[in-house]
This record gives structure tokens, sequence and C-alpha cells, in this order.
């Protein structure tokens, strides 16, 4: 008799978790009887759809409809209807990514079933801004709290761990999947059609992300910021493809760019994301993501934060904490722009985490 596969549940919501996560997916439905689960925090085409075409990944077994509720709402909806799943399924362990609402959801569900046996598995663990006012920041801690088994990025973030009590036998440092995907992404794609369709050159434009909610949801910040992405376009231009949630805010306070060398562009797919920020001078983001995935690439970038749970990005400088100080971004946008020709090598320090995973999954459930 062929004893049946063991099986894992994957639950992901968000660009991110879809991108860091698309290397696995295809290894754990291999291995595994492997239930995916997409809870739609995302819920725009271009922010969610287009990453799994473009990453070939299957669809989910189970789609959630939870994009456009509040936070709140949305973790108490992924919580009903991932129960439901876990009532009928004889799930061995819930694997969550990251540090969304959906990762939050999924851990506290999965611990629910812990006298069953299931394990829960948190991709991307340990790392911390130090920051509790930051949402963000309460799903991590809560999520390795409850957690059974973490993957750990960096030694910096198994030491948080170590710091915060937890056994060395409970977590492994792997890198980070984001390297695998990103890497394999900017040296299997050509940008030269992306740089055509907007009408760009190579390093002569920079580019710009902001949707966090300290960012945009405040009328002074958001005032602020506009007024300093202006400032800059006046030495070089920038390209923002533009969060659904800052165009709500903008609208809702009635801010425009002033600039006419500010090209806001709607949502684009990771490819092209990628390749956008590859060939950019210099990058301004408030998004945890595409800070690692700029760090991959070597491109050099403002975080429009006071803190950023990469740190060691920063000590290596390539990532330059800035706040949403008018006056410090200028001041290290001028640097960057001066900087823009200089030359890069993509850092794959990491690669390779996605099958360290995959084996050490293996020895916990199999």
């Amino acid at each position: 008799m062929i004893e049946s596969k063991k099986i894992v549940l994957t639950i992901i919501g968000t660009r991110p978790e879809i991108i860091k996560m698309s290397p696995l997916i295809p290894l754990l439905d291999e291995s595994f009887s492997h239930l995916l689960v997409h809870t739609g925090q995302h819920y725009s085409a271009n922010m969610d759809e287009v990453f799994f075409e473009e990453l070939n990944l299957r669809r989910p077994d189970y789609a959630f409809e939870c994009g456009g509720l509040s936070p709140v709402e949305q973790v108490a909806t992924i919580m009903t209807k991932l129960d439901a799943i876990l009532q009928k399924e004889k799930v061995e362990a819930v694997l969550v990514h990251g540090d969304t609402n959906t990762t939050l959801a999924g851990a506290l569900t999965g611990a629910k079933y812990k006298s069953n046996g299931l394990k829960v598995i948190h991709v991307e663990a340990g790392c911390r801004s130090h920051n509790l006012l930051q949402a963000e920041e309460i799903n991590r801690l809560v999520v390795d709290r409850v957690s059974d088994y973490m993957f750990v990025p960096t030694i910096g973030d198994a030491k948080n761990l170590v710091n915060e009590g937890y056994s060395e036998d409970k977590f492994e440092v792997t890198g980070n999947t984001v390297v695998d995907s990103c890497v394999r992404t900017a040296e299997s794609t050509d940008p030269s059609s992306i740089l055509l369709e907007y009408g760009l050159s190579t390093r002569d434009y920079a580019l710009l992300t902001m949707h966090r909610q300290e960012t945009v949801d405040s009328l002074d910040n958001l005032r602020s910021m506009i007024s300093t992405i202006d400032k800059i376009s006046e030495t070089i231009k920038i390209v923002f493809p533009i969060h659904p949630r800052t165009q709500k805010m903008m609208n809702e306070f009635d801010i425009i760019f002033e600039s006419k060398n500010v090209e806001v562009i709607e949502p684009i797919g990771y490819l092209k994301m990628i390749n956008l920020l590859k060939e950019s001078a210099f990058c301004l983001t408030d998004s945890g993501g595409l800070q690692e995935e700029a760090a991959t690439l070597r491109v050099p970038t403002i975080v429009l934060r006071n803190e950023t749970e990469y740190m060691h990005y920063v000590r290596e400088g390539i990532l330059f904490l800035s706040g949403i100080s008018s006056e410090k971004i200028i001041e290290i946008s001028t640097k960057l722009f001066a900087m823009k020709n200089n030359s890069r090598v993509i850092d794959v320090e990491g690669n390779g985490s996605t099958l360290k995973i995959l084996n050490k999954l293996k020895s916990l459930i199999l």
C-alpha cells in the first residue's frame, strides 16, 4: 500500500508573499500533498494576479476575498475561513511568510490546532524594526511566538531570536528566498522593453514606491512627501508605480504632484518592477520587500522610514534611512545622484535558501 503524502498548507495574500514563496511553492507541490491558500489581501489584478502569471505559479486551492477590509476584519475573516479548511483537512503544517495580516491570521489559526499535532512554520522569521507602533512589528513578534519552527534570513535576525529567549533548535538561518526569486528574474529578463515603454534610459531616473499607513494616511506626512519628490524631480526624473492605497489617499486629500518630471504609472508586475529597479539610478521606498530586492541588485535605496528590519544593508551602505524628513531625503538623493554611474554586482549571498528550507521541512514533517 502506498502511503499518502503529508498535507502541508501554505497561506499567502500579498505581493511580497507571492514573490518570496514562488521558488518554494513548486517544490512543496512535489514533496507534499500541498494546499495553497490565497487570502486576497492584495486584490488588484496588477498587485496580485499578474504575479501568479509571471512567476508561473499554479492557482490556489482556496481563495478568499479579504481585500478592502480593515486590518481587524481581514484577520478575523481569514481566521474564520482558514479554520473551516483545517477542520476539513488533516494538515500537518501551516507555512506562513513575513509580517502581514495574512501571516498573523494564518499563524494564530494554525496554533489552535497544535493539540492535533499541527506545526506552525514561519518563513522569514526574526526580522525586527523594534518599533511597536508599526503593525508589521507586532505581527512578527506574535507569529514568531506561536511558531514551532522558524526559517531566519540572516545571522542578525537569529541574534534577535536568541535575545528574546528562543532556543537555537527552534530556528535555522537559511538566507532569504527573495534572493532566489530576484536574481533569477534579473538574470533571465531583458530590461530594454520596459525602458522603451516608458521612454527611459538606464540610470537616468529614480524609482519611487510608497504605500505604508504611516506614510500616506497622514495629510501632513503625505503632503510633505509629495512636495519632497517634486523637489528631487528637478534633478532627476521620478518613476512612481502608484499603490492603490496611495492613490486613494492622494484623491481624498486632494494632493497632486506639481512637477512634470514625476511620472505616475499604474501598478506593475514583478518582471517590470525588477527591471525598472535594476536600471534605476537609485530607489526611494517605504516597502520592506523592495528594500531586499534593491539590496540584492545593489541599487542604492532611500528608506522612507525611521527604521528598517534590514540594518545590515544600512551598515553596508546600500540602504539609507531618511524618515520623512524632506531635508534628509533631498540630501541623500543628491548624494546618490552623483554616484549614479557607479558599477554594481548583483549580490547572490544567501542564494539557495529555498532548498535549505525544503530539506529542513522534510526532516520536520516526513
